[in-house]
C-alpha cells in the first residue's frame, strides 16, 4: 500500500497527472468466479475547445481478469485533474480515461461510458428488482463479528433472488463505514432467509474493501449453501462522488446481462 493517498492528507494534482492513479492488487480466491466492477463517478467534468466546462456522469466497468483495483482517493483525485483540461468532444476524454486505467491496472480492457446527466433515469426499486428482501425479518442480534457459519440451507430447492439493504462494512485504510445493499440471485437449495440476514448483519464490524466483501460473500453461500447456480451484487452507496458495484457470478456473464440499476442511495 505504499503511496496510497487513502488516509493521508495531500494536495490534489494541478491538472492532468495520470500517476496519481494508485492500483490495489486483487487477492485470488480459492473458488473459480467471474464477473466485473462497476463504478460511477458523478463528479467528472472537463473544458471543451473553447474553454466552456462540460460535465458528464462517468460509468467505469473493471473486469475481474485485471491485476488490480484502483485505489478511490486516487481516482477522485485523477478525475479533479482532468477538470481545467481541454479536449476536442466527449470521446477524447474516454479514450484517455481508458487507456490510463487499463495501463495502470494491467486490465486487457476497462469499460469507459459518459452519461449526460439528465439522461440518467432514476428507477422506482420495486420496477427493477424481483426479489424477496429478508429486512423485515424480527430477530435479536448480538455479535457482530463476520461468520460464514451463520449461513445454511434447506431441502427445498428454488429458484429467486434475495437482497438486504444492511450490508455495511468498514474501510480497511481509514475505517469509515461503507453502507451497501448486497443482492443474491441463485437457483438451488432455498438459502434460509434468517440465516442469510444474520450473516450479512455480521458485516458491520468487517474490513474490506467493496470488491473483497462481494467476493467473501460470494464465496461463503457458495461454500456453505452450495448453489448450483449463483451470482453476488454489492450496491455499495457513494464516498467522494463515487459508487462501487461489484459483481460476482459462478458462470461467464457480460455488464450487458446484469441489469445497472441505481438504488435510491446511490
Amino acid at each position: 500500500m505504499n503511496g496510497n493517498l487513502l488516509g493521508k492528507q495531500v494536495r490534489g494534482p494541478r491538472g492532468y497527472d495520470p500517476r496519481v492513479l494508485h492500483p490495489i492488487m486483487r487477492t485470488p480466491g480459492d473458488l473459480a468466479m467471474f464477473g466485473f466492477d462497476l463504478w460511477r463517478a458523478y463528479e467528472l467534468s472537463w473544458l471543451n475547445p473553447r474553454g466552456k466546462p462540460e460535465i458528464a456522469i462517468l460509468e467505469l466497468i473493471f473486469p475481474l481478469e485485471s491485476s488490480c483495483i484502483v485505489e478511490s482517493k486516487s481516482l477522485k483525485f485523477y478525475l479533479a485533474g482532468l477538470s481545467q483540461e481541454r479536449f476536442a468532444d466527449a470521446g477524447e476524454i474516454s479514450r484517455v480515461i481508458r487507456d490510463d486505467l487499463a495501463r495502470v491496472l494491467k486490465a486487457p480492457w476497462v469499460g469507459v461510458h459518459l452519461i449526460a446527466q439528465a439522461a440518467l433515469v432514476q428507477p422506482h426499486w420495486e420496477s427493477v428488482v424481483r426479489g424477496v428482501c429478508v429486512d423485515g425479518i424480527d430477530l435479536e442480534i448480538a455479535d457482530y463479528r463476520e461468520d460464514a457459519g451463520l449461513l445454511k440451507s434447506e431441502k427445498e430447492r428454488v429458484v429467486e433472488v434475495i437482497f438486504s439493504d444492511l450490508l455495511r462494512s468498514l474501510c480497511p485504510i481509514t475505517n469509515q463505514p461503507d453502507w451497501g445493499t448486497v443482492v443474491v440471485d441463485y437457483r438451488g437449495h432455498r438459502i434460509d432467509h434468517t440465516a442469510f440476514l444474520r450473516y450479512i448483519v455480521s458485516y458491520r464490524g468487517h474490513e474490506g474493501f467493496a470488491e473483497e466483501c462481494c467476493e467473501s460473500i460470494f464465496t461463503d453461500i457458495s461454500k456453505r449453501c452450495r448453489p448450483e447456480e449463483i451470482t453476488v451484487s454489492c450496491r455499495y452507496t457513494r464516498r467522494g462522488g463515487i459508487d462501487i458495484n461489484p459483481v460476482r457470478s459462478s458462470h461467464p456473464l457480460q455488464p450487458d446481462e446484469v441489469p445497472q440499476w441505481r438504488l435510491v442511495r446511490q
